[in-house]
């Protein structure tokens, strides 16, 4: 990893090739704890882990121009991640694709911290918009993402593991509100 920045107990560095393993295994992990009732089951029980693991492998090894990930670090493992894309969502500069933290790690700032230092790299590349897109049936995200000032804006359904997801669409256009808010709770 390069680019290190200590932003208190943990690390956030850019996410590489190296980090395909450590954060497809969170990914998993998160998926099977967060999504269960959400996302079938059977997509949940079946090997998830390698799935994750192909798709990081391609992502990290090589990234599109404008994207990039980024690795929350505690006691030297990957704890947690952000997955950010350009132009990912109509009408904003950039996209928040996946925010993943070790189920035993959050409400301990993680996700804050992530948000916060893409964004702050998202105001430093000249972007003044951010969007994602949560499942509506993941109530503790939702609730997250309004204490951090996102505004829904729309809804959708979203094709996955053989499943129509309705989901929300959440949106900042004021980056460093949003930066001020991620320090806010730390």
């Amino acid at each position: 990893m390069s680019g290190e920045i200590v932003t208190g107990p943990e690390t956030i560095a850019e996410a590489g090739a190296s980090d395909a393993a450590a954060i497809a295994a969170i990914h998993a992990e998160s998926w099977r704890e967060v999504y269960r009732g959400i996302l079938p089951d059977s997509f949940l029980d079946h090997d998830v882990v390698d799935e994750r693991r192909r798709y990081w492998d391609a992502a990290l090894a090589d990234p599109r121009d404008g994207d990039f990930t980024l690795a929350a670090l505690r006691g030297g493992a990957v704890r947690g991640f952000i997955s950010v894309v350009r132009g990912g969502e109509p009408g904003y500069d950039a996209l928040i694709e996946s925010l993943h933290v070790m189920p035993g790690e959050r409400s301990a700032g993680l996700g804050r911290g992530l948000i916060g230092r893409a964004v702050a790299r998202l105001i430093d590349e000249g972007a003044s918009s951010v969007a994602l897109r949560v499942y509506e049936a993941n109530e503790a995200a939702i609730r997250f993402y309004e204490r951090l000032g996102g505004q829904r804006d729309g809804t959708g359904i979203d094709p996955f593991a053989g499943a129509d997801m309705p989901d929300i669409g959440y949106g900042w256009r004021d980056l460093p509100a949003l930066v001020k808010a991620c320090r806010a709770g730390r």
